[in-house]
Formats: C-alpha cells, structure tokens, sequence
C-alpha cells in the first residue's frame, strides 16, 4: 500500500484489517504489528477451541512479535465475548511484562465493537469501515477484501471450463517449443531474455487491466519453471505495484496448467509477504508446495511464515536479485536458466 493514512480510532484500525488480510474476518484473533508507528504486517489465527491452543497461540505470537522486533501492537478479536475476551485478556496479560506497547485492544462482532468494559456502553459502538479513510486509501492502493478467508482461498483454485481446456492445449504447445528449443543450440541467455521479454509483456497486459492469452499463460509458466527467469520476476518488485504483481500472480496461479503452479504461486506468496499480506502468503505457499512439495524457494517461504521472519526480509531479498546478480548466475550456472519440464499427466 503507497497511500498514508492515520491510524487513530478504533474504526481505523477496524476499517484496514480486512485490506491488510485480503478478507473480512470472524472468529479470528489479529494483531497488527508496527514500527515506529507505521504498520509493516498482520498476524491472524482462529480463534482456539480449548485452553492449551489459546496458550499456543499466545505463545506464537509473542515469538513471531520478538523475531519481527515489533515494538507497537494493536489486538483485534473478531466473535463473541465468551470467546474473544478471555483471549484479548490473555494477549494483555501476555505483553505486559515485554516492551511491547499495546495500542489498541478491541473486540469486534458485527457492526459494532468493544474497546474495553469502561469505555465502551454494553450494546458497543456502531461502526462503518466503508466510510473510513483507511478503507479509502486501501480501495486507491488497489487492494480488495473478500467476505471470508474461504472465498479467499478460492480466488486461488484452478479456473475450469473453456479457459482451462485452452491453456491445457497451449501448454502442451508451449511444452513442445520449449522441448524443441532445447534440443537445438538455445544458449542460457536467449532463456533469460526470453523470460525478461515475457515477464514484461504480462505486466503491460496487468496494467491495461486485460487478461493474458492462453498461449501467454502457457508459455510463461514454462518459462518459469527457470530459476533464472523466476528471479528475473522478483526483480520487477521495484518496476510494477504490489497489487499488479499479486493480480498477475493469482492470474497466473488459477489458470497454469497442474506442475507449472509452483513458481508463480511462490512469485504471489513473495509479493503478499512483502506488503504484509501474510494469509494471503500462506495460501499461496500452500499451493505451491501442493504443486511441488519440494520445491526450495516455496520451502524457504514456509520457513519464514512459520518463523515470523519480518516482512523486510522480503524487501531485502528483492534488493539482492538484480540484473547484475543474474547476469553472474549466467555465467557461474547456465543450466539455471534453462527452463525444467515436468512430465505431462497421462491424456494431457
């Protein structure tokens, strides 16, 4: 997000919640993290169903906040008091002996929020994120929230019909060119400019707003199954906006074809980590490690999700793979650009 907005009321911090996750929560526990009062991420985890996962979830927490070196929280619990209070208490009591400054704590159901027994009247204080200026500038960044994390989720599942019978004919296509390509004298460098070209054009295509052709998505997975033209994609972080890389990226996830998912869903989870965009992260590593369960850089993703790896992280590894990096990967590992075809499934 490139737009600046002020934090300040509890609708504020209500109105970001869902842009920031990618969906409208309930019954979630969510903690906003800053530094130095501006927001850099977004933890989010169901609410427990017994006493020990309400301890580790505390518990993660309060590793994930250490490890980002976190300094300013906000907590939101998302769902009726029975449930959420005993777990803002929980984050409360957790905080108070760190030098953690806990900003704000709310609890939210409906259309109305509690931000303490005190200050609060019983029946809560009504609210409306759509006329929040935070909502404003995360609809200009281009960012959207679905209802639920289920419809989330399913803005990543494979499309179906005509479009998937196409992109499965032009990815057998494209398999064949790129097999043919292989076996003639294509250096490792026509591979990097090629994807460079490609990586490019479906970026011009993101921001016309038109969707890419199916001969398009098929030969730009293909292209990706390179480790050298993946980077060439990470580094066009600085080129293009965040929300164009995530639309591209889902684009790309949803309809390349099964064994050619794990790299763009990998480029879509690198993206939405480093704008904070954890769940979405998450979703993402999932699909590409459903794709290949081992493939290395979906794996380090993981790693860095599960271990609360600031999202700066992301932005530094973005400053490290630049053209001049990849030219060097060139010269010490060509077969890197060369571009690794999985075996098509029996009939396709």
């Amino acid at each position: 997000m490139t737009e600046t907005v002020c934090l300040s009321q509890p609708a504020d911090y209500l109105a970001i919640v869902p842009y920031l996750l990618g969906f409208h929560p309930a019954m979630s526990l969510v903690i906003l993290a800053f530094d130095d009062q501006t927001l850099v991420s977004g933890i989010r985890h169901d609410l427990p169903h017994a006493d020990d996962e309400a301890t580790d979830i505390v518990a993660l927490s309060l590793k994930i906040l250490a490890r980002q070196e976190i300094r300013q929280i906000a907590v939101i619990g998302y769902g009726p008091a029975d449930v959420v209070t005993p777990m803002l208490d929980r984050m409360r009591e957790a905080v108070a002996p760190t030098d953690i400054l806990l900003l704000k704590l709310l609890r939210c159901e409906g259309d109305r929020y509690w931000s303490s027994p005190d200050a609060d009247p019983p029946e809560g204080t009504p609210y409306d994120i759509t006329t929040s200026q935070a909502a404003a500038a995360a609809v200009v960044a281009g960012l959207a929230a679905l209802p639920a994390r289920r419809a989330f989720a399913t803005r990543l599942q494979p499309v179906d019909g005509p479009d998937r019978d196409a992109v499965r004919t032009a990815t057998r296509a494209a398999r064949e060119r790129a097999a043919s390509l292989l076996a003639t004298s294509t250096t490792p460098r026509y591979w990097y400019e090629e994807g460079l070209r490609a990586v490019h054009a479906a970026f011009a295509h993101q921001g016309a707003g038109e969707p890419l052709t199916p001969e398009e998505v098929a030969w730009l997975s293909v292209l990706l199954t390179s480790i050298v033209v993946r980077d060439v994609a990470i580094t066009t972080t600085r080129a293009y906006p965040a929300s164009d890389h995530i639309a591209l990226w889902t684009e790309m996830v949803r309809r390349a074809e099964p064994g050619y998912v794990a790299a763009p869903a990998t480029l879509l989870a690198v993206a939405a980590y480093g704008c904070g965009a954890g769940p979405l992260a998450r979703i993402a590593v999932d699909r590409a490690l459903a794709d290949s369960r081992d493939y290395t850089m979906a794996l380090l993703v993981d790693c860095a999700l599960n271990n609360g790896v600031p999202p700066s992280a992301i932005h530094e590894m973005h400053a490290a793979v630049t053209a001049e990096v990849l030219q060097a990967q060139l010269e010490l590992s060509p077969e890197a650009a060369l571009p690794k075809l999985p075996i098509p499934p029996e009939g396709r």
